[in-house]
């Protein structure tokens, strides 16, 4: 199944968002240079005491300049869109895809999606090319893969640009950004928030066949209305079709496929699990059946899918890991924390237990780090090949969406020379990375909230690569969005190919 990004029936919102013409009389506040420097002067406090990653991917005299100079600009009343988008442009500079905001609780902003008007489609980016994933208007003569070229008279290829700024991501990556973009309806929202919220669009599209159309729309442009005209413009039928076999699969997000000539296997993985012991041993026991079977009807390669898999439990993810190694290996080095300080600890969300027995979690300072104990985390004991590890010729598929912890897998697996890698490079870096584990807080006059990382991953991963980086494949390979639309599992003939050139 050809992964459309859109979830448009039951989309899920993510990281953060800001900016332009307010519409009532929250979104209308303006602020003095004191209660936003108060704001500001909160967030940077908590990220240059707590945030181990901070100086990983900027040194601290220019992430020093860069976050005095954002300061700067509060010397003046600003909206509340003009200061989000400070904030925003804060946490984007720390380069850590575990750190966001966003401008309300996410109820409160979900009461406001329903008044704005937004674009009227779901876009998806390949290529540098924007394409219509679902039409949101009456309008019936716009299609599934039509080129979006025009917002506005803007290029949306540099819509698109000027909204990278904005999205944080770990290191330096492009990918994860785009992959982000393309997801549900976020590009809409950033739009919105980032670069205007105007009360008309006019539309340039190219079809397939070359053909230039402009269409303009006034009316019908709320969140609640478009939602309306998804579900009955016939124009949307065979991305509805799409979705919902997209769905059942997804209602299953660990599987092993075997192809039917037996020389190959593919293990689909749309996430890594939650970390509770319950979801570890439910995970674990997954990968016993899966690698038994595979043991007990010699397959002598595996495709392991990591396409758009968001992370999880990196226990599970040292789990699988064991699976192919042929010698104990190491699959993180250490976890740590830069402060052990219980005003800060106590709005982080971590687990009571470990809130109340500080000392079994973390080893006393050693050079200003608070090293978490190996016994308390699966992915740090060192980890144990298994009697039915696969020893046939392992390729992984990754791409932009190949984030957290499917990331730290796909890297430390890549480091140990376990398989080919094909696709596009992860959202996540080659050597380490903050973890979801964060401080929440919600910024005392502006409402804005914030999730800071506390919590840094240093992988056991080694070799010449840029720290800024994420995996990058041996096989570079993204499918256009014609090929998405005419073959669901391109990718698959493409990785068997090369099993056959490599065999």
């Amino acid at each position: 199944m050809a992964h459309f990004r859109l979830l448009f029936l039951a989309f899920v919102l993510s990281i953060p968002f800001v900016r332009v013409n307010a519409q009532d009389a929250y979104d209308s506040r303006i602020f003095t240079p004191g209660q936003m420097q108060q704001d500001f002067d909160t967030l940077r406090h908590t990220l240059e005491n707590t945030h181990p990653g901070l100086y990983k991917y900027t040194t601290k005299p220019v992430m020093q300049h860069k976050m005095d100079s954002l300061r700067a600009l509060l010397n003046q009343p600003m909206s509340f869109y003009g200061f989000y988008q400070v904030i925003a442009t804060l946490i984007s500079d720390v380069k850590c895809e575990h750190t966001s905001c966003d401008p309300y609780q996410h109820q409160q902003f979900m009461q406001h999606l329903q008044k704005w008007k937004v674009i009227p489609l779901v876009i998806e980016f390949n290529h540098d090319k924007a394409y219509v994933v679902v039409n949101r208007t009456n309008d019936t003569s716009i299609h599934l893969g039509d080129e979006v070229c025009l917002i506005n008279h803007q290029n949306v290829d540099s819509l698109e640009h000027v909204l990278f700024q904005y999205v944080p991501t770990e290191g330096d990556m492009i990918t994860s950004k785009e992959n982000f973009l393309s997801t549900a309806m976020n590009f809409n929202y950033w739009y919105a928030m980032f670069i205007a919220r105007p009360d008309s669009f006019d539309i340039v599209f190219r079809s397939p066949d070359g053909k230039i159309k402009e269409r303009v729309w006034r009316d019908s442009l709320t969140f609640r209305e478009s939602g309306m005209n998804t579900i009955k413009n016939p124009a949307n039928k065979k991305i509805i079709e799409k979705d919902k076999a997209s769905q059942k699969e997804k209602a299953d997000p660990w599987r092993l496929r075997i192809a039917s000539n037996k020389q190959y296997a593919v293990l689909t993985l749309n996430g890594f699990g939650g970390g509770s012991k319950k979801a570890q041993n439910k995970m674990a026991e997954k990968f016993a059946v899966f690698f038994a079977e595979l043991k007990s009807k010699k397959i002598p390669n595996l495709i392991v899918n990591l396409a758009y898999n968001p992370g999880g439990d990196e226990a599970n993810a040292a789990e699988l890991f064991s699976y192919l190694i042929s010698e104990p290996r190491h699959f993180i080095n250490d976890e740590y924390l830069i402060t052990n300080n219980d005003i800060y600890l106590k709005q982080a969300d971590l687990p009571a237990d470990v809130l109340d027995h500080e000392d079994k979690y973390l080893y006393p300072e050693r050079n200003g780090k608070y090293y978490v104990r190996e016994e308390t985390q699966g992915e740090l004991p060192i980890c144990q090949p298994k009697s039915d590890r696969f020893t046939g010729k392992v390729y992984f598929y990754i791409n932009g969406g190949t984030a957290s912890a499917a990331s730290t897998f796909a890297a430390v697996c890549q480091s140990n020379h376990l398989g080919i890698f094909i696709g596009e490079e992860t959202g996540g870096t080659y050597f380490g990375g903050g973890s979801s584990v964060g401080i929440n807080m919600t910024l005392p006059n502006s409402g804005i909230t914030t999730h800071t990382s506390i919590n840094y991953c240093d992988f056991a991963t080694t070799g010449d690569h840029d720290p800024n980086r994420g995996v990058m494949p041996d096989y570079p390979y993204v499918p256009t969005f014609a090929e998405q639309l005419a073959n669901n599992n391109g990718w698959e003939e493409y990785i068997v190919k090369l099993m056959v050139a490599h065999n």
